[in-house]
């Protein structure tokens, strides 16, 4: 078993009219399976969403990074990332990422998390994801 510390902090001195100093730690157990950080690329729009994360086997924690490029892994693409949860056989948008923005977000177990673009380029995702233990 090993220990997971994501960390959260967001800081403004402009986007609240207080100043804004926010930092958020947790500290989680996880143990296989394990992947990442690893990438694939998401599919332009109209194309088939691919798999980040595996159903069953536990529930996880995944972090999925918009890398802001194409397939080639050099091309740039301004094209946005959709996020979906799928759930049974239903797929739900959940997010939409700018290139170079990221997102960590525990999921359950009988569910699964797929990426695909919201555009005409293929986009390279960065990807990980741990089992909750």
């Amino acid at each position: 078993m090993a220990t997971l510390t994501p960390t959260l902090k967001l800081e403004s001195t402009d986007a609240t009219t207080d100043t804004l100093s926010l930092t958020k730690t947790d500290s989680v157990n996880v143990g296989t399976p394990i992947i990442g950080p690893a990438r694939k690329v998401a599919a332009a729009t109209g194309g088939t969403k691919i798999d980040i994360d595996v159903t069953g086997g536990g529930n996880k924690y995944v972090y999925i990074l918009h890398t802001g490029k194409q397939n080639d892994g050099s091309t740039s693409t301004t094209n946005t990332l959709t996020v979906c949860l799928k759930t049974g056989g239903t797929v739900y948008d959940i997010g939409v990422l700018k290139a170079e923005e990221f997102m960590y977000i525990p999921v359950l177990s009988a569910n699964l998390i797929q990426v695909v673009s919201s555009g005409a380029h293929t986009i390279q995702v960065e990807y990980a994801y741990w089992t909750a233990a």
